[in-house]
């Protein structure tokens, strides 16, 4: 074990552990500074080991563990537990130090930022300088956007840093973030219930042409509901080009080989198929659209079979080893269900297939008697696609309905948006009190008020009872009378 020489601050400094394949990964700069590193430059560590083999300190006989405070002498290059150093001295060679030469190889206890070296603080100054004048800025102080896909739960270290000793401390909530994909993936998996949507599964398909150098075609439609990422490893790889000249490169007839013995007769059953989707032609590359093997869904819950001819289907070399290589079957093969992933099937094209099936191979191969090829791949329909542009136009629709409503809410109040004493809105009643002019005490009011801002004569209106000829009789006046007389 080797660490490198860096500068140090504070009373530990924290040394990156580095071998002479580390420094090659590193391109031989040194991890903390990114100066050029030599093999000089490298610190021999020598650790103790008990005859069993485990790690420990030479002085007090501790094991080394995940928990342990361990750090080594620069000088000696001999590695203790922080306890053990102690004096200015090192007890195994008996050679005096400073504490400068004491360097941090392991601290489950410590905070990261105990001893980070003065370069890369200095490095990283004028950063916290752009940050600090952004602060400034009240543009910068916009609250940041939270992503669409967030999920509910946290990664639980906040918590786990208070009750553990040997967790770093973290201060803030952490929130974990699902894969967009997966969710995609999910949603095809899982179609909304309702009227006619689960019937509708021809939006849920893709349909794609793989056309041939034999002339034709093989047209192909791929369950997206069944097997939605192998479907979508299938037609990202087509859209990048990736299956363009790519060779038949096996190819299994459609019979049954019998071998007959003293005491029974075997049946072995081939595959039927013929295979392609690997760029060398050798059958043993080409890689998936995440450049990483990916998972089965053989397993799912309505997965397809290998239950007819002309079922595409994906090649592996075992569980969760699928890339970009796929076949398709000359004759039903349930023995291959539960071990490969049905994505689609042949729609049209049989003739081709038939072709593809009259070649000869090689003998004692599985390979073509002549090369065939895939010119290219035709993609007429993608649901990925589509939902892809459904879900962003959706997200964009919220994203405008929660700015409106923000803004509403920073809006000054104004004039139209008051109420009067009868509940109305200013801005609703253009003519003072609105609807209460046209009833009750309110018509005489608006009546006397319009006719005194014009200057004309009130017109004669009906006298009251009150003001009729007497015949006679007194009548008794009840309540305030009626106020046609104001």
């Amino acid at each position: 074990m080797y660490v490198t020489h860096a500068e140090h601050s504070g009373m530990f400094g924290q040394h990156t552990a580095s071998s002479a394949g580390h420094r090659q990964q590193h391109d031989n700069l040194n991890p903390v500074t990114q100066e050029p590193l030599a093999p000089s430059d490298l610190i021999t560590l020598h650790y103790s080991r008990k005859a069993t083999g485990e790690l420990h300190d030479p002085i007090s006989f501790k094991e080394f563990s995940e928990h342990s405070h361990i750090v080594a002498i620069v000088t000696t290059g001999n590695v203790f537990l922080a306890d053990s150093v102690k004096g200015g001295k090192d007890l195994v060679s008996d050679t005096s130090f400073k504490k400068a030469d004491v360097i941090t190889l392991q601290n489950p206890h410590g905070l990261p930022t105990a001893s980070v070296s003065n370069v890369v603080t200095a490095a990283k100054s004028e950063d916290k300088t752009v940050a600090k004048v952004a602060a400034k800025d009240p543009i910068a102080k916009t609250k940041a956007a939270v992503p669409w896909n967030v999920s509910p739960y946290s990664t639980g270290l906040p918590g786990a840093s208070l009750t553990s000793t040997s967790v770093d401390p973290h201060t803030q909530t952490s929130q974990l973030v699902w894969d967009e994909e997966e969710i995609m993936f999910d949603d095809f998996a899982n179609p909304p219930k309702g009227k006619g949507k689960e019937k509708d599964v021809g939006r849920r398909r893709a349909y794609v042409r793989v056309v041939t150098s034999l002339g034709g075609s093989l047209n192909l439609e791929l369950y997206c509901e069944k097997a939605p990422k192998t479907c979508y490893n299938f037609l990202m790889l087509a859209k990048a080009g990736k299956y363009n000249n790519c060779s038949f490169h096996r190819l299994v007839p459609g019979f049954m080989v019998s071998h007959v013995t003293r005491i029974y007769t075997i049946l072995v059953l081939t595959w039927r198929q013929i295979q392609t989707g690997d760029p060398t032609g050798t059958g043993a590359g080409g890689e998936s659209y995440w450049g990483t093997p990916f998972r089965d869904e053989h397993d799912m819950r309505n997965a397809a079979k290998h239950d007819s001819r002309g079922v595409l289907a994906m090649a592996n070399k075992g569980a969760g080893t699928n890339g970009s290589q796929f076949y398709l079957t000359f004759k039903a093969t349930p023995h291959l269900d539960k071990k490969h992933t049905v994505f689609g099937k042949l729609v049209g094209g049989e003739e081709v297939l038939d072709a593809l099936e009259a070649i000869p191979v090689k003998p004692g191969t599985e390979r073509p008697s002549r090369p065939v090829k895939i010119t290219e791949v035709v993609i007429f329909q993608d649901p990925f696609e589509e939902y892809k542009n459904r879900q962003q136009k959706l997200r964009a629709r919220k994203v405008a309905a929660v700015e409106g409503r923000e803004a509403a809410e920073k809006a000054p109040p104004t004039r139209e948006d008051e109420t009067n004493w009868f509940g109305h809105k200013i801005g609703l009643e253009k003519s003072g009190l609105g609807a209460s002019a046209g009833a009750g005490v309110g018509k005489y009011l608006h009546i006397g008020a319009a006719t005194a801002k014009a200057g004309t004569k009130r017109p004669a209106e009906p006298l009251p009872a009150a003001a009729l000829p007497d015949d006679g009789k007194k009548k008794r006046k009840i309540g305030f009378g009626n106020f046609d007389g104001w």
